[in-house]
């Protein structure tokens, strides 16, 4: 039997492999006119604390290397009729807060990578290389998380 359906690739983006979707959309009709919220958390990496002992169900307990994944922000979307969190993986967070960006400012995103993953009933989750305010330039990338 032949397979029918869409095929979409896996891409490890902070450290995690999500199916990415993007290539079936169409980005701008999706989100519309984009406007910034604010700072949600930044995202960092964890890994197992071996000089503490066992949780209860035998895994160890988690502390923070330092390292900065992404830096989760809200966003506005016109087309969505609500905020959106997107996971901005190409900035450092004090690059995104030196934007100056207040609330209800218009934004661009680029890099945008929409992923979904069947978990809990379907959870999409959004990612973007960099953010700027909307006609000014844009932030050259330092850190490039999206690995194919």
């Amino acid at each position: 039997m032949a397979k029918v359906g869409l095929k979409f690739d896996k891409v490890e983006i902070t450290d995690k492999r999500y199916l990415d979707i993007t290539s079936a959309l169409n980005i701008p009709e999706v989100f519309g006119k984009l406007t910034w919220r604010g700072i949600n958390e930044v995202e960092q990496k964890y890994e197992d604390d071996t000089t503490q002992p066992r949780n209860m169900d035998g895994s160890y307990p988690q502390i923070p290397t330092g390292e900065i994944l992404a830096t989760k922000v809200a966003i506005k979307s016109a087309n969505q009729h609500g905020t959106e969190e997107f996971s901005i993986i190409g900035m450092l967070p004090s690059e995104v807060e030196s934007l100056g960006l207040k609330f209800g400012d218009e934004v661009e995103l680029s890099g945008i990578i929409v992923t979904y993953s069947s978990v809990s009933g379907g959870v999409y989750k959004l990612f973007a290389q960099t953010i700027s305010k909307k006609g000014s330039p844009a932030p050259k990338p330092e850190q490039a998380k999206a690995k194919d």
